[in-house]
């Protein structure tokens, strides 16, 4: 019997749901904020890519008042790999947004939500624009893509995802670094600010379609005009890192007064 997309994606967020209510249950949290992460909320997934849950939960007052910390981070993973769930205790995400982490950013901008507290999530979109570091923004997703690099440039054949990882790093980069804001997540809304060549946008679409319709670890060779177009892209970010200016520490006050108001509106 052939599943329909729409019906297997009903039963994968039932799925997801149940889990989180277990997670819940096990550790005594709450859940804040359940996304998609990864190459299912750029748009790009492979028929068998997993899905990478991510989520933000908080524990009764108590347990932050230990003496000995406790892990602030819930990781499981599926025997099958489909479901790769992992969250983080909202003292540690308030924490990295106070450092303009851009991996949570994603989780706040997600376009695929699987549960969420209307007003928390609110909340942290207007202080995650609060706290955004230009800088830092930057160097994440360029060094992101220089990750990739190696891994298609050296030897040509590789993996699709590693290459589409690597172009989504440096256009990331430089949307940043234009428009001092964090990039969208959506891979073909964040091809559409920064590609203004029709057939650098045709062959991306191309990778993007061939991406979606074959496997998660299949190998291509990446086109001359493409690996041209990401040299000269990855060339264009360098240049720009000296015309940053200095960035102050951030004042986590704010976010001191946000994490009280969530252990007294959220104590379980």
């Amino acid at each position: 019997m052939i599943v329909a997309p729409s019906i297997f994606l009903k039963v994968m967020k039932e799925k997801i749901l149940q889990r989180l209510k277990a997670i819940e249950s096990r550790y005594d949290v709450k859940v804040l904020l359940a996304v998609e992460s990864g190459s299912r909320a750029w748009g790009f997934a492979s028929k068998d890519s997993d899905y990478d849950v991510r989520f933000v939960y908080v524990h009764r007052k108590e347990w932050y008042l230990q003496l000995v910390e406790g892990r602030d981070v819930i990781e499981e993973l599926d025997p099958d790999g489909v479901l790769d769930i992992a969250g983080w205790d909202i003292k540690k995400a308030l924490l990295l947004m106070g450092k303009g982490n851009c991996a949570f950013a994603e989780w706040l901008n997600s376009p695929i939500i699987y549960y969420k507290d209307d007003k928390f999530l609110e909340s942290m979109n207007s202080l995650k624009d609060e706290y955004f570091r230009k800088v830092s923004a930057v160097n994440h997703y360029y060094h992101m893509a220089m990750n990739h690099d190696k891994r298609y440039l050296e030897k040509r054949g590789c993996e699709m995802k590693r290459f589409m990882y690597h172009l989504r790093g440096l256009l990331a980069a430089k949307f940043t670094a234009i428009y001092g804001t964090y990039p969208p997540v959506v891979f073909n809304e964040l091809v559409e600010k920064m590609v203004g060549d029709k057939p650098i946008r045709a062959e991306i679409a191309d990778l993007v379609r061939l991406k979606q319709e074959s496997r998660e670890h299949n190998t291509m060779i990446v086109s001359d005009f493409l690996v041209a177009f990401a040299t000269e892209l990855a060339a264009e970010i360098e240049a720009m890192f000296g015309t940053f200016p200095g960035e102050n520490p951030p004042d986590l006050k704010r976010l001191d007064e946000f994490f009280l108001n969530i252990l007294n509106t959220f104590d379980i």
